[in-house]
């Protein structure tokens, strides 16, 4: 029997690890800890699985991921709506924690499964440190909206909780800083990402971090990774609206930023695009996920290229 039918699923929860082997049905429940992680290594070496499968838990996943690596197995994390398509392509309806990691371990041997991204640690590290930055500015925005219509007892209050945030932003934009600096691919990555329109610092850091396909696939699978890829909606005769769905919301975001300072505050080829499908009559918001969606492409092939903004990139 080969590896490959002899896969294991991962469900993988803050406090535990339920594991199913695809071909036998073997299952087994061990902590996410340390020791959980070795008693786990042990048993699938035990029977002879070198390929596991894991979904993406939040982060949660990260420890046994790289334990099982370390013992030399081979180890693809998932996006969950991944596998839950599968599911119901497989006419699975039921669920809990050993039926999770069953349909793991079936996705995984299935062969539908890419193989996996390789793990890049100062990567991540930057990535938690972008996300908590989001959630610093996200958190002084809502309480500097408070402050507009608060109640003269509670404003001293919320400004000294603003002033807080304030500081502890600054303290996290030095630690995305020092690290960015210890990966100098990287830097030079956001270095000619900010040549672009619309791509300041915070853009470009965030899509390096948290795009690491960037430059490394083709154009439509970076568009679809962000979820800015039109998919047709078409049946018979039937010619719907083209949609976009799915992606990477934190990234979404960011590209709107960047393409709405591009579209509306620059001049160029972004600037061009956005005039001209509002010209023809398209609805801003739509122009502007066009505009998104021939930012990112023309970025991929950027960096691809190994080029900046100035140089022809398309």
């Amino acid at each position: 029997m080969s590896t490959i039918e002899m896969a294991a699923g991962i469900d993988c929860g803050k406090r535990f690890l339920d594991v199913a082997v695809s071909a036998t049905g073997d299952t087994i429940q061990v902590a996410n800890t340390p020791s959980g992680h070795q008693e786990l290594a042990a048993w699938l070496a035990h029977r002879g699985i070198t390929d596991v499968g894991i979904e993406a838990s939040g982060g949660y996943e990260r420890p046994v991921r790289d334990a099982l690596r370390a013992a030399s197995l081979s180890v693809r994390v998932f996006d969950p709506a991944r596998v839950r398509f599968y599911a119901k392509a497989m006419g699975r309806r039921a669920k809990n924690d050993t039926i999770d990691a069953a349909l793991i371990a079936a996705f995984t041997a299935s062969g539908a499964a890419s193989t996996a991204t390789p793990v890049d640690p100062t990567r991540e590290e930057l990535a938690g440190l972008v996300k908590a930055r989001r959630l610093l500015v996200d958190k002084r925005g809502d309480l500097r909206r408070a402050l507009i219509s608060a109640p003269a007892a509670a404003k001293a209050a919320l400004e000294e909780a603003i002033d807080a945030l304030t500081e502890a932003l600054t303290t996290l934009e030095a630690a995305i800083e020092r690290t960015l600096a210890t990966v100098p691919v990287m830097a030079e990555t956001v270095a000619a990402l900010q040549t672009a329109p619309g791509v300041g610092p915070v853009v470009a850091i965030g899509l390096a971090a948290l795009l690491p396909e960037l430059g490394h696939t083709t154009g439509w699978k970076v568009a679809a990774l962000v979820g800015v890829a039109p998919f047709d909606h078409d049946s018979g005769q039937a010619h719907g609206r083209r949609r976009i769905g799915g992606g990477r919301p934190d990234v979404r975001r960011i590209l709107y930023m960047a393409a709405a300072v591009a579209a509306l505050h620059t001049t160029g080829v972004i600037a061009d695009h956005y005039a001209q499908l509002t010209k023809r009559g398209k609805p801003p918001k739509l122009a502007l996920v066009a505009c998104m969606h021939k930012l990112i492409v023309r970025l991929n092939a950027m960096l691809a290229k190994g080029r900046t903004w100035e140089i022809k990139t398309a």
